[in-house]
């Protein structure tokens, strides 16, 4: 009896672990150097006590810290290496006056708290021949000078490193594109699917010419739509079903009644965009390992609808409990990639095994 769920994670696991223990390294070298250098030289060249010098530059430096960090959260989060190289601009100097601007707020108020003063000792003998203002002012430039020397080497790597894996990416959808149409070929298009359909026309033509032309042209377009599936990459909901139904029209032809669908697809979901042949290759999984394995065959449920932002599809199928062919998993698992490449997290691909006797196969991708 089957009894689990099986789970279709993505790769480049390693690759992202690795450059997440490289972030953590670099930041906690970076701004322990920059504490260490700014305590002892306000130790050394101002006088001051180490332990009041610890709490301003720890201080500052946990200030730094957190800030940065933010600012790498906001620009994964809200994609801004996507953006035009201007809108980038504006972003990256709004984001670095506030927090340079915020930077100097704590450095006054630690400063304040210890010394008694504004300008941080170290800042005073450095530029001791200033007058109050100008001191202030350089205070300012060295928290700018610093936020940007952090800037510019995040975007720096960052973009090298989104340039290159969207190249992958590109090269990795073409290919899995590829695989998609080949694998079509080799499954709906082989031999003894072309038989069984050109058959069932055979059978029409003498008792139902109109129904045989109609199942010739529904033939024509699944072939026209599968030998085309590489010139594009995501269609609408509707758009995919109208091949998927010509599929079904032509599986009718060789189950009959063993073959039973039901549509459950809200409007809003038919105008989504999905990538091409996803939900074709789910419903094929369906048919060819559960309801064709199935003496009484059984029924097809197809769902679709919008929640929370995100569009649901779900296909459920009577599943043999002892099935005698391969377990499904190959266009599964092609789909799995095609979604995380298109999608990143943000889509995920599962196979429901759980329940004895049932298949539910569940996508979620962002609307």
């Amino acid at each position: 009896m089957l009894n689990s769920v099986i789970n279709l994670p993505s790769s480049h696991s390693r690759q992202r672990v690795i450059i997440r223990v490289a972030y953590w390294a670099l930041q906690l070298l970076g701004w322990g150097f920059y504490f260490h250098a700014q305590m002892t030289g306000e130790v050394i060249f101002a006088g001051v006590t180490w332990h009041q010098a610890t709490v301003v530059w720890g201080g500052m430096t946990v200030s730094g810290f957190a800030l940065t960090h933010a600012l790498r959260f906001i620009i994964k989060r809200n994609v801004w290496l996507m953006l035009t190289p201007r809108a980038l601009l504006i972003r990256m100097f709004i984001a670095v006056t506030l927090m340079t601007s915020t930077l100097q707020v704590i450095n006054i108020a630690l400063s304040r708290m210890e010394y008694n003063t504004s300008i941080a000792p170290i800042y005073s003998a450095m530029y001791r021949a200033l007058p109050h203002n100008g001191q202030m002012i350089n205070q300012f430039i060295t928290s700018l000078i610093l936020i940007l020397v952090w800037v510019g080497l995040y975007l720096g790597f960052a973009m090298q490193r989104h340039r290159y894996e969207a190249q992958v990416h590109r090269a990795e959808l073409a290919q899995l594109l590829q695989a998609a149409e080949l694998r079509l070929l080799k499954t709906q298009l082989n031999p003894h699917f072309l038989f069984n359909a050109l058959n069932g026309v055979r059978a029409l033509i003498g008792d139902e010419p109109t129904r045989a032309q109609e199942a010739v042209t529904q033939l024509a377009r699944t072939l026209r739509y599968s030998l085309g599936s590489s010139d594009t990459e995501l269609v609408s909901m509707s758009r995919e079903l109208e091949m998927v139904n010509d599929y079904l029209a032509l599986e009718e032809m060789r189950l009959g009644d063993r073959l039973n669908v039901i549509r459950d697809i809200t409007n809003e979901a038919m105008q989504v965009r999905v990538p091409i042949m996803l939900v074709q290759t789910l419903v094929e999984n369906a048919i060819k390992h559960g309801i064709a394995e199935l003496k009484g065959g059984g029924t097809l449920h197809i769902e679709a609808r919008i929640v929370n932002a995100m569009l649901i599809i779900r296909i459920t199928n009577p599943y043999p409990i002892h099935p005698s062919d391969h377990p499904p998993g190959t266009g599964l698992k092609n789909s799995s990639e095609r979604l995380r490449l298109l999608f990143n997290s943000r889509a995920s691909l599962r196979l429901d095994l759980a329940h004895p006797g049932e298949a539910i196969a569940e996508v979620k991708l962002p609307v």
